[in-house]
């Protein structure tokens, strides 16, 4: 397969490139950002429009709507969500999606992030006493707010950076709610873990295929089981990596290298 395409269209309104463009610009790739589109149409953190589908569904979906929009062939778009870790209780992590669609090449690639360093936060009047340390904490006002007054159960301000606006606002509703907002251009720790993604992303648009020569050559599974380094038996743990190519299907069995027995806590026989 010839070279990546050197230009595409970044579907994004919320300033996204300053964090993409720049890691990309490292592998011969320039950005265009998309024009008159609206991308809170596939939902907002805020809630004012709900998101119907998961993050990895709707940044296809926005990248796709953002081409046909545009009338390019070649896209990125970004996707975040913030919830539950996947795999940690009771820990909050942001996943950060990007996804890549070359529509003539038919090459689509997804690339992510999760990361427990987040700024999700809210306050409310009840702790009004609160607030400085709640700002403090949040990194204001590069972090950026969102004041909400719960009594109409209704958004009043987004994209707060201004400390006496703020305080304006607080002293003129008796039942509000602060947050952080978490739109990309005002939340400086999600623009770290975008620019995780991005890194993802160039690893796998540089990861060829060695027999088409087609992107994102990397683990799709795991075999094998690693044998315990105590009694000798085979545990949960993974032993082999298999990298496959999504267009012709040819994959390798490569044996993880970080370790050559695991430890003991894993085994079914020494920690039942």
């Amino acid at each position: 397969m010839e070279g990546l395409a050197s230009k595409v269209l970044l579907v994004s309104k919320h300033h996204k490139e300053r964090i993409i463009a720049p890691l990309l610009n490292k592998i011969g790739i320039q950005l265009e950002v998309i024009q008159n589109f609206d991308t809170d149409q596939f939902g907002t953190f805020a809630g004012e429009i709900p998101r119907s589908e998961g993050p990895k569904v709707t940044v296809r979906e926005k990248c796709l709507r953002g081409l046909a929009h545009s009338g390019q062939r070649i896209g990125i778009a970004s996707e975040g969500s913030f919830g539950a870790h996947p795999i940690i209780p009771f820990v909050q992590a942001n996943e950060e999606w990007l996804y890549y669609i070359d529509l003539d090449r038919q090459i689509e690639i997804y690339a992510k992030s999760l990361s427990t360093e987040i700024t999700h936060d809210f306050i409310s009047s009840k702790e009004k006493e609160q607030l400085g340390v709640f700002l403090s904490k949040n990194g204001f006002p590069r972090q950026g707010l969102v004041f909400k007054d719960l009594t109409q159960n209704k958004i009043i301000q987004k994209g707060i950076q201004d400390e006496k606006a703020l305080y304006k606002l607080v002293s003129q509703y008796s039942n509000w709610q602060i947050e952080t907002d978490l739109r990309a251009h005002l939340n400086p720790v999600r623009q770290q873990n975008i620019a995780l993604a991005t890194q993802d992303l160039i690893k796998r648009l540089s990861s060829l295929c060695p027999k088409c020569a087609y992107p994102d050559f990397s683990i799709k599974e795991y075999s094998g089981a690693l044998d315990c380094e105590w009694c000798g038996h085979p545990t949960s743990s993974y032993r082999y990596q298999i990298y496959a190519c999504n267009q012709c299907q040819h994959s390798i069995e490569v044996m993880r290298n970080d370790k050559k027995l695991e430890d003991p806590q894993y085994c079914q026989y020494c920690n039942p």
